[in-house]
């Protein structure tokens, strides 16, 4: 490959783009030749030439038809999808007075992906009818100024680019999939829906590095005591993307290290991976070793585990199942999708019929160890997030409430028992308000109690200033 970077061909630059994964090239008159690293256009070498007209001409002949190239001189404009030998590619090319500009988007996911990666990204978001977008530090928006509109047939281009004949047909049968996916890069969760616009992916990049529990600001004081009971249930809780799988992960790496013990996850998809060190560490993936979270913890307590994680307690059969388990002897840690503690614990009771509320009362307020519940709050000087948490731990006034049904009275309980390390959001983001690290807005908008927080607020009118975190 010429380290000029001046070919006549489109593929020599789709190719050359791809070696480093680059999503976009910019080719034109007058410009050295430009590919895109993390969201920004960059010269492909900083001593390559700059195209001339009769370069952009040989580009253009190298990638069109004669139609195409009619249409290109009465319109000034044609895009099309071509074929280079690693991907296919979409160009738009433009008439100019100068010559020709020729743009290319890369249609292979792992240009996209590459780019979420190195922009320390949360999710990338490839939607047929839309942009291709990234949320970062929180914030849904475009992966660069200007990026094109994905058609139907880019979608199906991209989803083509990495979906195996397997999932292929569980798409075409069911009309989404989901799975962990893997690349030269890193480890992702994919999500690929059929809708009326076309295919719609959905990435959620996983960390390659477990975190540690010190590293997300979990309190270790009150949460390691929670992971040396043998039997129980510990739950994490929070909604889509508040960092869930982050901290279950972080307890599990802990337990691995602090017990010898038989740990089994039960996830959907795979996502952090658990090498044994002090502890035997089996991982399943629903759809792929199992048909469901409930055949799956059905199996797992034939197996004598001692630790059981759920990635998802979604459904009255693997709740059910989980409180058994925990009741039986195994510590049981899971997730549900509810924003505090008491709603867990109603979420719980709520998903059992009214005629068998009254013995699963019992069984929640003599099984559950823990919740957690969570956020992840944008930061106010946008470098990331920050977590934000509920904590309650099963005191004796605790499990009275649940066993009576008065789970109203939790909040309050929570209030009084900082002691044992119990908090409420509210004071999460009062705290991190105070040292300088969330704005007051996010305050306002997350809190549970909205007329006390705006009393805090008017009181504390100026934070400190920012920390590290």
């Amino acid at each position: 490959m010429s380290d000029t970077y001046i070919f006549d061909n489109i593929n020599q630059y789709v190719e050359a783009g791809m070696s480093i994964f680059s999503p976009s090239l910019y080719l034109g008159v007058g410009l050295q030749p430009y590919w895109m690293r993390a969201a920004a256009y960059e010269p492909m070498a900083e001593d390559a030439p700059a195209l001339s007209e009769a370069d952009t001409v040989a580009l253009v002949n190298s990638c069109t038809t004669e139609e195409q190239r009619a249409t290109l001189e009465t319109e000034g404009v044609v895009d099309f999808i071509g074929q280079a030998p690693s991907c296919k590619y979409h160009a738009y090319i433009y008439k100019q007075e100068s010559g020709y500009l020729v743009i290319t988007m890369q249609l292979h996911v792992g240009c996209f992906l590459k780019q979420g990666k190195d922009a320390k990204c949360s999710d990338i978001h490839l939607p047929a009818s839309c942009p291709p977008s990234w949320r970062r530090f929180g914030n849904l928006q475009p992966m660069w100024e200007g990026a094109p509109v994905l058609t139907r047939e880019d979608a199906h281009a991209l989803v083509d680019s990495f979906l195996s004949e397997t999932e292929w047909t569980r798409l075409k049968e069911k009309g989404d999939v989901d799975f962990a996916y893997q690349d030269i890069n890193g480890r992702y969760r994919a999500s690929v829906v059929d809708q009326r616009l076309g295919y719609t992916m959905c990435f959620r990049i996983i960390n390659s590095k477990l975190l540690t529990m010190q590293d997300i600001n979990l309190p270790e004081e009150h949460v390691v005591p929670l992971t040396r009971f043998t039997n129980g249930l510990i739950l994490v809780t929070g909604s889509v993307g508040s960092g869930k799988s982050t901290t279950l992960a972080s307890i599990i790496d802990f337990i691995n290290k602090d017990r010898h013990d038989h740990i089994i996850t039960l996830e959907d998809p795979i996502e952090a991976i658990f090498e044994p060190i002090g502890c035997q560490v089996n991982q399943r993936e629903v759809h792929k070793h199992t048909e469901s979270f409930g055949r799956a913890l059905r199996g797992a307590l034939r197996q004598d585990p001692d630790v059981i994680m759920v990635g998802e307690m979604r459904n009255l059969e693997t709740i059910s199942l989980a409180l058994t388990a925990a009741e039986t002897g195994h510590l049981v840690l899971g997730t549900l999708h509810t924003g505090s503690a008491a709603r867990t614990i109603d979420r719980v009771l709520d998903a059992f019929p009214v005629d068998e509320r009254e013995h699963i009362r019992i069984m929640v307020s003599e099984s559950l160890r823990g919740v957690i519940s969570q956020q992840l709050v944008p930061k106010k000087d946008g470098t990331g997030r920050v977590m934000a948490l509920e904590m309650l731990v099963n005191t004796a006034a605790i499990a009275n409430c649940i066993r009576e049904g008065k789970t109203f009275m939790i909040p309050g309980l929570i209030q009084t028992g900082k002691a044992q390390g119990m908090r409420l959001m509210d004071d999460s983001l009062q705290e991190l308000y105070l040292k300088g690290i969330i704005s007051a807005e996010e305050c306002t908008t997350r809190a549970t109690d909205k007329a006390m927080m705006d009393k805090f607020l008017k009181e504390h009118p100026e934070p400190a200033a920012p920390v590290q975190q």
